[in-house]
């Protein structure tokens, strides 16, 4: 409270109180208030209370009235009281009940009987008095860096809540000793802006008369309304009508007038005027491909691949592989998680929920954090990646998985173990096992083998690198060229070695002499081969200096699974222009 000072004839008379007036809380713009942390395991307890708490913060620049408005936490909603938040204030939610735990770390809005936070999976939405989504988050457990604090009793932060349709990228752990931030700015705050165009993933059928198409990200929903940024072959032109799907908004359904051919394979391309949240344009050349699916049978898709012990930060995954000539739908499986020996089911998870055509010939694979998959896979394939934040974990000794389809047929089964791995690895952890044959069965432990060290232990949404090959002679090397000039003028820079294997599971020792029986170099040593592999030789020796011009001896040694070796010298000869 200010006070006006009044003077008569330069004498101070009294004082007395003034009101500083205050603005009114203005209509609220989407993402203007955002969800910023979320504590949805809070024990083991750390140094906060043992209660789950929604942080709330208002980044714009006008104060926003909170009565009416609405939680939604999965399928319950709740109604907020009436709470003033002023721009750059924080607000924390939890249940009435609670609220005395949370006053001493800010200001705090309780809520009545409050819905349980679930510790994964789950879809938080704020949605103003009329409806209109403010800003949703659907977080995972594969969030956390670290999996002691995956366990509970630690928030996860967002990151920059400037860029409020980031997905796990802009979320981190709390990295506050007290286990999370409530009321207050976060542990994990720092820049992390929106750079990337919004990429077209794929399109799935849910009527004979609609597509929907899926985004990798959020977007406008302002910028996904007109019929004619859609334009499908085979007649189909544009849609009839285009209806965004909340809350997130990365999906956009288009209805059609006609019905589809179920014999006929469609492509639809979308204009890139299309602009995500943060109002970065859709990728150029967005075009996908859609048929009418039908239903698997067994044996039409098979489990390909499996990473049950990856390493800290990365995630596990099950590759899938449609071997059929039909186009078949995820949506129409569910895939479990047995005992290894009794063949009990202990977890099982519909597919309902994730559509996804897979066309003859193609992959998918399933995890429960994209972002995490090794190899930067979701840059290379995001359309080949199905997350399910809620997938079981894979036993990291043995398992047993099993794929069924609508009506609880099998469609295919097998058994995995950490001694299928390759006796060669040391260390099998972030090694995935690789199906070597599409047409034997899956329950054959001779049909899995570890992959190769080149591929760097894993192949998710690509060709296995232990895959057999019917066309490729045993143990053949391709030396190529067999002159080449390491002098960095983009002509014959490198020697390429191609070595192909008639088996999976192979060893290799590659090292490179002079004409004198000098060893120059030792490109490798005992590694793990795939069936298909390529070495390169930038004429550079052991001690980092370029080689003499002259003539070298490639000497490899490749040592089947049982232990026979055999030895190929190859011929190579190094010039300077």
């Amino acid at each position: 409270m200010k006070m006006s000072l009044l003077f008569f004839s330069g004498v101070m008379l009294y004082a007395i109180p003034r009101t500083q007036a205050v603005e009114p809380a203005q209509e609220p713009a989407v993402h203007q208030i955002v969800i910023t942390e979320i504590m949805a395991d809070p024990n083991p307890c750390v140094m906060l209370p043992d209660a789950e708490y929604i942080e709330l913060y208002n980044r714009g620049s006008s104060a926003v009235d909170l009565e009416d408005w609405q939680i939604v936490l999965g399928s319950h909603k709740k109604a907020l009281a009436a709470a003033r938040m002023d721009p750059g204030e924080y607000l924390i939610l939890c249940d009435s009940d609670q609220e005395s735990m949370f006053r001493a770390f800010g200001r705090t809005l309780p809520v009545q009987n409050m819905p349980a936070v679930v510790n994964t999976g789950q879809t938080i939405t704020l949605k103003s008095p009329d409806g209109a989504v403010i800003h949703t988050v659907t977080f995972s457990d594969g969030w956390y860096q670290t999996r002691q604090k995956s366990e509970g009793g630690w928030s996860i932060e967002i990151i920059d809540p400037d860029n409020p349709c980031g997905y796990s990228e802009n979320w981190s752990e709390s990295h506050d000793n007290r286990g999370g931030t409530p009321g207050q700015k976060n542990s994990a705050d720092g820049s992390r802006p929106d750079l990337s165009s919004p990429v077209l993933l794929r399109a799935t059928l849910p009527s004979d008369s609609s597509v929907l198409l899926l985004f990798s990200e959020r977007m406008d929903s302002s910028t996904i309304l007109s019929p004619w940024l859609y334009s499908a072959d085979k007649g189909l032109m544009h849609p009839s009508a285009v209806v965004p799907v909340g809350p997130d908004y990365n999906a956009v359904l288009l209805n059609y007038p006609g019905r589809f051919q179920t014999s006929a394979s469609y492509s639809l391309t979308v204009l890139n005027t299309l602009k995500d949240c943060a109002g970065n344009t859709l990728a150029p050349d967005a075009v996908v491909h859609f048929a009418v699916s039908e239903m698997p049978e067994k044996d039409d898709i098979v489990i390909n691949e499996i990473l049950f012990n990856a390493r800290t930060g990365t995630s596990e995954f099950i590759e899938l592989y449609n071997r059929s000539s039909k186009v078949l739908n995820l949506e129409n499986l569910a895939i479990a998680l047995a005992d290894f020996h009794s063949g009990e089911i202990r977890r099982k998870v519909s597919l309902g929920k994730y559509p996804c055509l897979l066309f003859p010939g193609s992959y998918v694979v399933i995890t429960d954090c994209a972002i995490n998959l090794p190899e930067n896979c979701i840059r290379q394939y995001p359309a080949s990646i199905v997350e399910i934040n809620d997938l079981f974990a894979l036993p990291d000794e043995e398992g047993f998985l099993i794929l069924f389809n609508d009506f609880s047929r099998t469609i295919d089964e097998g058994r995995y173990a950490a001694s299928m791995h390759t006796e060669f690895l040391q260390d099998a952890e972030g090694v995935s096992l690789e199906r070597t044959d599409f047409d034997k069965p899956s329950g054959t432990p001779q049909n899995w083998h570890s992959a190769s060290t080149a591929s760097g232990y894993s192949t998710p949404c690509r060709m296995n690198s232990q895959a057999m090959h019917e066309d490729i002679p045993p143990a053949e090397v391709i030396l190529s060229p067999q002159v080449f000039s390491p002098d960095n003028d983009g002509v014959d820079d490198q020697m390429i070695l191609h070595i192909q294997t008639h088996e999976p599971g192979c060893s290799a020792s590659i090292l490179i002499f002079d004409m004198n029986g000098r060893k120059i170099r030792n490109l490798t040593s005992r590694i793990l081969l795939g069936t298909d592999e390529y070495f390169t030789w930038d004429g550079i020796s052991e001690e980092h200096e370029p080689a003499d011009p002259g003539i070298f001896i490639v000497y490899l040694e490749i040592c089947s699974p049982v232990g026979k070796v055999k030895k190929i010298k190859k011929v190579v000869t190094i010039t300077r222009r």
